[in-house]
């Protein structure tokens, strides 16, 4: 059987659709393993954080204590330790937030605000680290401050 030009056209036509197919699925298998490293990577950095926040309230555990108590924390050394340790934990909130946000991690936003109801917030808040914060995030906390308050 001879086969024309034409012929020989139309078997390279299908071979070269064939293959955009297969290139089109190794792109996207490739896609997805990526999607699958980028996301291990950022559960990794979450629980990094995570553990660097309990690795410094563990040093500074009496502090901490009095934070969620709501005890006064002597003014000084403490009360600078106080404001540290809870801006770590407003930075590593603030981060879950606008993951949240974006789709990346699924969690109750109330889950990472609860904290804006102790007494030592408002001292945080009117502390040069808490201005290291988004406006939006300030905002979401003072509004959970303000929701307990009322209650």
């Amino acid at each position: 059987m001879n086969k024309t030009l034409s012929d020989w056209a139309s078997i390279a036509e299908i071979l070269g659709a064939v293959a955009v197919v297969v290139s089109l699925l190794f792109v996207g298998f490739q896609i997805s393993e990526g999607n699958r490293e980028t996301r291990a990577a950022r559960i990794q950095a979450a629980l990094d954080t995570e553990m660097a926040f309990q690795a410094a309230v563990l040093r500074d555990a009496a502090v901490w204590d009095k934070i969620v108590a709501g005890a006064p924390l002597a003014a000084g050394e403490e009360t600078r330790k106080g404001i540290i340790l809870f801006n770590m934990l407003q930075t590593q909130n603030e981060n879950r937030y606008q993951q949240m946000q974006a789709g990346f991690i699924e969690e109750r936003a109330s889950a990472i605000v609860s904290l804006a109801t102790v007494p030592f917030y408002d001292i945080w808040r009117s502390s040069p680290a808490a201005q290291s914060r988004s406006p939006e995030w300030l905002e979401i906390l003072d509004n959970e401050r303000q929701r307990a308050s009322s209650k």
